[in-house]
């Protein structure tokens, strides 16, 4: 008998090959290139600038406007008519309460003519649901020092993700103001939605609303998501005849004090003689000083190397300053840019990632978009 013994053969398996992704890789970052329009013109004093859930712009002015722009159409919300509009005094700051969608929150900041005298504050309001009105109004702080002549108001305003709020303060030129524990001036306040002192402020004897103090003229406020190593952001202030600063928003002492007579010249913005404590700024301008004022966080490819960067309204030094820190904080890069549009007051990051700049020329002022575009 013979054996025949047949190999099998399987038939081979079908592998299907998914041909491999192509990755391109992303184009470095590089300095964005800018653009401007014009949106708005012939304002007075414009200040700060908000934007609505629904993209609507929503803008003041010194003297006690609040304003919305549609479809090129500036349409006036309110005229508050107790604002003291002075100097460098009147309506100033301007934010959106962070749950806004839900409680209509908007804040203002002014200098005010009251019965019994002048004081800076801050009102909070609703906006009614067809965006056309203020309402409800109640006042949440009350008497922060101010100027007869408006010198030194401050007043700008910011909200944070929790709810709390920020305002920085001037010390209305006058000297004992930024070092007193009980008084507002030359300082930096965080309050809740009621103007309650939030968790975290000075201890006694300082007014418990104070969270710094030992400040000029606190004329910005630049918010982080949330608080990195009990730093809450920057703080922009102008200096005397030397030193404008930005300074890392956290609890201290920032070293101004004139110490009987109020003078501008031969005191330091951060006295560490007197004070070997005090915090130093994370900027300083040097001499001259050219008066920043507001400030936003650059978010986005589209800045580029800027993503990460603040960029700084200036005013006598009529620009936009570009300045990026790294994560110690130390300056990387500066950089003066928009010097065409005279005085700048406010910058703030829009919805679309474009930056919107107010004037603060006196005549003509203006809002204005700035487009970057990185090279994609």
């Amino acid at each position: 008998m013979v054996l025949v013994f047949m190999q099998s053969r399987q038939a081979p398996a079908v592998i299907s090959v998914s041909p491999q992704a192509v990755v391109t890789p992303k184009a470095p970052a590089v300095e964005p290139k800018l653009t401007t329009s014009e949106l708005l013109t012939g304002l007075s004093h414009p200040w700060d600038i908000v934007f609505l859930p629904n993209k609507t712009m929503l803008f003041n002015e010194r003297s006690g406007k609040i304003s919305k722009l549609v479809n090129g159409q500036k349409t006036t919300v309110a005229q508050i008519t107790d604002v003291y509009d002075v100097g460098e005094g009147g309506l100033s700051g301007l934010a959106l309460d962070s749950q806004f969608a839900t409680n209509r929150f908007v804040y203002t900041c002014f200098n005010a003519q009251t019965a019994s005298g002048l004081d800076v504050r801050l009102v909070r309001w609703k906006l009614s649901t067809d965006d056309s009105q203020l309402t409800n109004r109640t006042d949440i702080v009350t008497g922060m020092p101010s100027n007869s002549s408006g010198r030194h108001s401050g007043c700008r305003v910011r909200t944070a993700r929790d709810g709390s709020i920020w305002i920085g303060t001037g010390d209305a030129a006058k000297a004992p103001n930024p070092q007193d524990p009980q008084n507002l001036g030359g300082k930096i306040l965080h309050v809740s939605r009621d103007g309650m002192p939030e968790s975290g402020n000075l201890p006694a004897p300082f007014d418990p609303r104070i969270f710094s103090y030992g400040h000029r003229n606190v004329q910005g406020l630049v918010l982080f998501d949330k608080p990195i190593n009990g730093v809450y952001g920057y703080s922009i202030e102008h200096g005397s005849d030397v030193d404008d600063e930005v300074n890392l928003l956290k609890s201290g002492n920032f070293g101004w004090a004139p110490k009987v007579t109020y003078v501008e010249t031969g005191i330091p913005m951060t006295d560490l003689k007197r004070f070997p404590d005090a915090i130093s700024a994370i900027w300083s301008s040097g001499s001259p000083t050219i008066a920043p004022s507001g400030a936003a966080l650059l978010n986005g490819d589209q800045w580029g190397t800027w993503n990460g960067a603040i960029a700084v309204a200036v005013l006598k030094g009529e620009q936009i300053r570009i300045l990026k820190f790294d994560d110690s904080y130390a300056l990387t890069e500066q950089k003066p840019i928009l010097a065409d549009f005279g005085r700048v007051r406010s910058t703030t990051e829009g919805p679309d990632g474009n930056l919107y700049i107010t004037t603060d020329n006196g005549t003509n002022d203006k809002i204005v978009k700035v487009i970057p575009n990185n090279g994609e």
